[in-house]
């Protein structure tokens, strides 16, 4: 049960990340320790999977997907994006710097955390450095992008569902930004708080079908460029600093201390629960 609830609230802080424009989801779920388990989940829907699905053995399909872990993630992130839309809105419209403080302080204490594995026993650590920097002058690039507009037509709904999961799931690119970047995120988060059904789908359609597809592909590189994939990633949350520093406005003194203050919290919470995990793997040793 407690990791059933551990699960929920690990998919609810991603739905959370998930409705701002420039924290990824996938940085959550890095930070929280459940990556890996998060693309095994998305993996298990392979072609056997789909091969019982059309073939109507709908309880062999069933139990491909381990439920234990996929519905309390999923139901933490639906909670997440339906009760809270509105309240991300208003933040990011009337007091953005506070989030910005906030998602700063936790992406930079990951990028560390991230970077001190890259460094352990790394036997690729000049191409580890390069496409540290080729991840890190990507998401740079995208943050300073120019958006552009395209149409609300069902086709664009989808792709823009397709292209929006691929980079949610990267931990560092954000997927709201991304939908802003082609004109689609203020529509789409309207369809989700009016509950427009026609674009609901089609949106999750491509979501669906971007995360079957890109999820197989990231595991691949995650299992066979173990480092080189790691570096890649620690550039591309390097790179979404830029986006997320609070202090590019005037701000008065008391301002700037509650921001200090948010940049603090942010940084404790993944040096905390890196502690935690650490404990608790320690534990299980000694017990054996």
């Amino acid at each position: 049960m407690h990791e059933k609830i551990r699960y929920f609230l690990c998919g609810f802080l991603m739905g959370i990340a998930d409705t701002i424009p420039g924290v990824s989801g996938g940085t959550i779920a890095f930070i929280t320790g459940i990556y890996g388990k998060l693309l095994a989940t998305i993996k298990s829907a392979d072609k056997e999977f789909f091969q019982y699905l059309f073939t109507l053995k709908i309880k062999k399909a069933f139990f491909k997907i381990p439920w234990g872990f996929a519905f309390p993630l999923l139901l933490g992130i639906g909670t997440a994006i339906g009760t809270l839309a509105h309240v991300m809105v208003m933040l990011l419209k009337n007091h953005a710097d506070i989030v910005w403080a906030f998602f700063f302080g936790l992406i930079f204490s990951s990028l560390l955390l991230l970077l001190k594995e890259v460094r352990n026993s790394n036997p690729h650590k000049i191409s580890s450095c390069l496409f540290f920097i080729l991840g890190t002058i990507l998401s740079i690039y995208i943050s300073f992008a120019n958006p552009i507009q395209l149409s609300h037509s069902y086709p664009v709904i989808f792709f823009s569902g397709f292209i929006a999961i691929c980079a949610m799931i990267l931990p560092g690119i954000s997927g709201a930004f991304i939908l802003v970047l082609i004109g689609q995120y203020h529509y789409i988060l309207e369809a989700v708080t009016t509950f427009n059904l026609p674009i609901i789908i089609f949106f999750i359609l491509g979501c669906l079908c971007g995360i079957l597809s890109f999820a197989h592909v990231l595991s691949a590189c995650l299992t066979h460029f173990y480092h080189i994939s790691l570096a890649f990633l620690s550039g591309i949350l390097a790179g979404s600093l830029v986006m997320l520093f609070p202090f590019k406005n005037e701000q008065d003194f008391s301002h700037q201390i509650i921001l200090f203050f948010l940049i603090f919290i942010g940084l404790f919470i993944p040096l905390f629960l890196h502690f935690i995990g650490n404990k608790i793997y320690t534990q299980k040793i000694d017990k054996k």
